[in-house]
């Protein structure tokens, strides 16, 4: 919870020092593409996934990530089902992925048997992520019968 807890302040800290505004410049120098700046982004949140909490990524990084989407024309709900996708694959990822511990600890079996037999299943989930990120109608055809195509 301290660690939740200290991720927020760190997170109004970096809204309060413009971070996303000099990460978006940074980002839309290399391209102007919506779709290639989403796999930059989940490239980056799929490896600090390996190495930090799936909450903690997700409160310190979504004040510097949804603008600069959002600034491309990217849908809110389609980043964030993208964004805790690829959180979700860094936290199950070695070496130092959260959950790959907890589920390891539970079945009691060796890390290295975790990893051989989770990868097929990681790949699948890194192809599925590539499909959302190219084709968003897929996340947001039910957001857009329930609350229609100008929800915002």
């Amino acid at each position: 919870m301290f660690i939740i807890a200290m991720s927020g302040i760190f997170g109004y800290g970096i809204v309060f020092e413009r971070v996303p505004e000099v990460i978006s410049e940074a980002l839309l120098g290399l391209t102007d593409s919506p779709r290639l700046v989403m796999l930059l982004v989940v490239a980056f949140l799929i490896l600090a996934g390996c190495f930090i909490d799936g909450s903690v990524l997700i409160i310190m990084l979504t004040p510097i990530f949804l603008p600069l989407v959002s600034q491309l024309g990217v849908d809110p709900v389609h980043f964030g089902l993208v964004f805790v996708v690829a959180v979700t694959i860094g936290n199950f990822t070695p070496p130092v992925g959260a959950a790959m511990y907890a589920v390891c600890s539970i079945l009691r079996c060796p890390i290295g048997d975790y990893t051989r037999e989770s990868l097929p299943f990681l790949l699948a989930v890194s192809a599925v992520t590539a499909v959302l990120i190219f084709v968003p109608e897929l996340v947001l055809v039910v957001p857009d019968l329930i609350f229609g195509k100008d929800r915002w």
